[in-house]
């Protein structure tokens, strides 16, 4: 399980830090450890589900042992807490041992991999920037989200075993960490070249996905000197747009 690579990546340097704020916002959510870090996350709001308990622990974050949240993500209990847990893990994440695998000023996941005009992608989330830089510039171009009536030229979740294997490159919103969903989608992707986890819930731990057929990570690093405009502007259900002036984009490749 990738996620339990990830956890015992990090588990070590979790040792002896604690939580020092939590934000949970209507599309993203950060988690600050006592030394620093900030790790961010998605929100899955169509998938939290109904009633008041979605977090029992809600008021006693604040002081607990990182380790103990961090392990939330291997529970699955459900999206906010397993996304909380991988906040945690993604704050700890070893950013300045990473080669990168872009320049500078061309961090975006479109660009993190060769695109060719004869290819055939597919977009697993509907994640508009990368459609954007995509469309028009394929063979042909899949977009795919969760639900049966999607519509307007994207493919429902349903369609991914008979759509994904014709795919050369495939790009994977990182919420399918959080919704559990990932490890069955690598099992479509037989003939992708690449297959890049997209989204700043992405987990920059390479040997973690070493051998899963994921080739490239593109997530977020967060500095924690912009840690009050983050927390603030989460707290105020700011989205990606605005927020990603106060992190840096990065790309890596794994050694599969």
């Amino acid at each position: 399980m990738i996620l339990e690579r990830i956890y015992n990546l990090a588990l070590p340097r979790l040792a002896g830090k604690k939580i020092k704020e939590v934000r949970v916002g209507l599309g993203l959510m950060a988690v600050e450890l006592d030394s620093g870090p900030i790790g961010v996350t998605y929100v899955l709001r169509s998938e939290v589900g109904h009633g008041c308990g979605v977090l029992p622990q809600a008021g006693n974050l604040i002081g607990k042992p990182a380790g103990e949240i961090a392990g939330w993500a291997l529970q699955g209990k459900n999206v906010i807490t397993v996304a909380m847990g991988l906040a945690v893990l993604n704050s700890v994440a070893e950013f300045d041992k990473l080669e990168m695998e872009h320049e500078p000023d061309d961090p975006d996941a479109a660009f993190s991999t060769e695109i060719r005009p004869e290819d055939t992608v597919a977009i697993i989330g509907h994640i508009g920037p990368l459609i954007f830089n995509l469309i028009n510039k394929v063979q042909r171009l899949f977009i795919f989200e969760r639900g049966e009536d999607v519509g307007g030229g994207v493919y429902p979740e349903s369609a991914q075993p008979e759509l994904l294997p014709e795919c050369q490159v495939i790009f994977i919103s990182s919420t399918s960490i959080i919704n559990g969903t990932l490890e069955n989608l690598l099992k479509y992707c037989t003939k992708a070249r690449d297959v890049v986890m997209v989204g700043s819930s992405t987990p920059i731990y390479p040997e973690a996905f070493s051998g899963t057929g994921v080739t490239v990570l593109s997530g977020t690093r967060w500095f924690p000197e912009n840690r009050e405009a983050i927390l603030t502007g989460i707290s105020q259900c700011v989205g990606m747009r605005q927020l990603i002036k106060y992190g840096q984009k990065i790309s890596v490749r794994v050694e599969n």
